[in-house]
């Protein structure tokens, strides 16, 4: 009787040990799981940005002198967004405060930057952002309200004014 009792017993803590085991397995896959949904979710955020400010570029820059508010919404990671325009010749002044987007600048490859930076390339077309050649505005909350103008052949970004 009492090899019972401590058959029963070890049989026990077995379970508790194996129900522990699993317990732990599901929590970590759990969190796993929601921090994946939470990189995804960015990502699709930041591809929703890209479209939307690609799309609102495309269509404003030939339609000379029309003015259009375009409101982006970003993941709340991002402090600041840059343009630059990649037919003017790259200023020092950029160069000192974002050395990493100057580069890109340089090479032609990208106009557009979130900080912190992405390495994704984001290209939205010809546009005009004043005489420095650069535009950088702050991102409040994860959204930013701009100003689209038609130039005819590109459009001209500054930030919306209230």
């Amino acid at each position: 009787m009492a090899n019972q009792k401590k058959a029963q017993v070890m049989s026990q803590v077995f379970i508790f040990i194996l129900a522990a085991a699993i317990f732990i397995l599901i929590l970590t896959y759990g969190y796993k799981a929601i921090a994946g949904f939470g990189q995804r979710s960015e990502q699709v955020a930041l591809v929703e940005f890209q479209t939307e400010l690609e799309g609102a570029v495309k269509s404003i820059s030939l339609d000379y002198g029309s003015v259009k508010k375009v409101e982006l919404t970003l993941p709340t990671k991002y402090t600041e967004l840059c343009f630059v325009d990649l037919e003017r010749e790259p200023s020092e002044e950029f160069e000192q405060i974002h050395p990493r987007m100057y580069e890109s600048w340089v090479s032609r490859t990208q106009n557009v930057f979130l900080t912190p930076m992405e390495e994704s390339p984001i290209n939205v077309g010809k546009i005009y952002v004043g005489q420095s050649g650069y535009l950088c505005l702050p991102i409040a909350g994860g959204k930013i309200t701009l100003r689209l103008e038609g130039l005819g052949d590109r459009a001209g970004i500054t930030q919306w004014q209230q």
